[in-house]
């Protein structure tokens, strides 16, 4: 069976499947899950090398890894109640003006892969039976959201 889902759809229903236990299916379910994770793949790889590739690409400067790590170190430090100044990696202002330069960073590759999440792609899937996704669950501990997301794609 055809459908025809987004490509962050996609990516989605496959992070959660490729890591799926299969141990409460009967051998034909596991091997119809087996196959939609394979028939996901493909796209949902294009989609997360797309993003990594955007990420790495526009980094608005060279040493924007090393300030992000600076930036972390902050974070952990001013959460502790009793924090030495003096051991901060960077100050408050330096702290602010790099939060906004990573915001802008998160928009601009968000913005640059939007028109590839947002796109259909066709699936060619087998679905499984309500009472396979029930065994399909009760191997795995999801959340509603998990669930929500795999039922739309492989029921």
């Amino acid at each position: 069976m055809k459908k025809s889902l987004k490509n962050e759809q996609i990516l989605s229903a496959y992070n959660i499947v490729s890591t799926a236990k299969y141990g409460k299916l009967d051998d034909a379910d596991k091997i119809k899950v087996w196959k939609v994770t394979r028939a996901l793949k493909p796209v949902a790889t294009k989609l997360r090398e797309d993003s990594e590739d955007a990420a790495q690409k526009m980094k608005p400067t060279e040493d924007f890894d090393e300030r992000m790590m600076k930036a972390q170190e902050y974070e952990r430090i001013i959460r502790q109640p009793d924090f030495d100044a003096a051991t901060l990696p960077m100050g408050a202002s330096e702290y602010g003006e790099f939060i906004n330069e990573f915001k802008n960073y998160q928009k601009l590759v968000n913005d640059s892969i939007k028109e590839f999440a947002q796109a259909e792609a066709e699936i060619d899937i087998e679905p499984i039976s309500e009472d396979a996704f029930v065994k399909l669950m009760a191997s795995n501990d999801w959340t509603m959201e998990q669930v929500t997301i795999l039922g739309e794609v492989i029921c």
